[in-house]
């Protein structure tokens, strides 16, 4: 099993804010900030063209990150989303593999809850350490 590429958006603990760009290819991988999740924005900031879109990327139409009492489990647009590209990933075993790894990646239920109570304070959320650095993304 080899992957050779791989890209896609990433959602990390860290940042209740920073929506990431996952790149990788070969021996290189890169963890990019293209900026915040569209879920951290009033609506009214939003491009009135891309409204749409940007809620057809919504788990929920009704998710509201700016009603700081809500206790909702939406979580907006925040994602993983990763293509893996190689040969042989389409195998069951290889799937396996991948999905386990990515999992093992994921907060637990208590580390979910922890992160729930933390997410309105974006410096409080160093709590969970994320060993890799990200840069800006700039054009």
């Amino acid at each position: 099993q080899q992957i050779l590429r791989s890209k896609g958006f990433a959602w990390t603990a860290d940042s209740n804010v920073k929506a990431l760009y996952w790149s990788h290819a070969g021996s290189s991988f890169e963890m990019q900030c293209l900026g915040r999740w569209w879920a951290t924005l009033p609506k009214q900031q939003w491009p009135e063209e891309a409204k749409d879109s940007i809620l057809a990327d919504f788990d929920s139409l009704d998710h509201d990150d700016t009603d700081a009492s809500s206790t909702t489990s939406t979580v907006g647009d925040r994602r993983q989303e990763v293509v893996f590209i190689g040969p042989d990933l389409g195998s069951l075993d290889s799937q396996t593999v991948i999905k386990s790894a990515l999992d093992s990646c994921l907060l637990n239920d208590e580390e979910w809850d922890i992160y729930r109570s933390k997410r309105d304070d974006e410096a409080s959320l160093t709590y969970f350490e994320n060993p890799l650095q990200e840069r800006m993304l700039t054009y």
